[in-house]
């Protein structure tokens, strides 16, 4: 017991408590608001006080428009699986790997990819009148997708929480705490 009555053992107790303690604090306040920024991935964000559209939703819009585009393909007897498979690939990274934001664009980058290699196919197909405009819909509303997911202030949210956690001591603790930090999707 005469151990813990020494001041040096009391003073180095007293230190570890206060830099645990200043550790935990920082990783629940800090976590907190990196979550929140990553969650903006799937919520949506505002950005400069307008309400942007989630990029998650966004993807989704994708892979429903290269879905019916799969549908009338079929129609036509052309090749439809790399599209299909991408496809499914993208809306289970969305729904599966949150906050693995690198594998879901990449996975968006070849059903991106697949689709404009069928846009391709179809465009050298006679299409009825019908099925042509449906392509083209879907096109359009695929570019539409993809401009929102560009101009989406989800990647310039992620950006301000890294310069603002890019200070010292900031980034020591952050690193010290085990923050995740939000990822770009890029």
């Amino acid at each position: 017991m005469n151990f813990f009555k020494r001041r040096s053992v009391a003073l180095f107790l007293t230190v570890i408590v206060v830099i645990a303690s200043t550790l935990l604090s920082v990783n629940v306040k800090l976590g907190r608001k990196a979550q929140a920024v990553s969650d903006g991935f799937y919520d949506g964000v505002v950005y400069n006080g307008t309400e942007q559209k989630s990029i998650a939703s966004q993807l989704r819009n994708i892979s429903d428009c290269a879905n019916s585009m799969v549908t009338i393909a079929n129609n036509y007897q052309l090749d439809t699986e790399d599209v299909e498979n991408t496809s499914e690939w993208l809306r289970l990274a969305v729904s599966y790997s949150p906050g693995n934001t690198d594998y879901i664009h990449s996975e968006y980058e070849d059903l991106i990819k697949a689709v404009r290699t069928l846009e391709d196919q179809l465009g050298r197909t006679a299409l009825s009148d019908r099925d042509a405009d449906s392509i083209k819909e879907y096109s359009t509303a695929i570019t539409d997708a993809q401009l929102a997911i560009e101009s989406a202030g989800y990647n310039e949210s992620v950006r301000e929480f890294r310069r603002f956690c890019d200070r010292f001591p900031t980034k020591l603790l952050a690193q010290l705490s085990g923050v995740s930090m939000p990822r770009l999707f890029a």
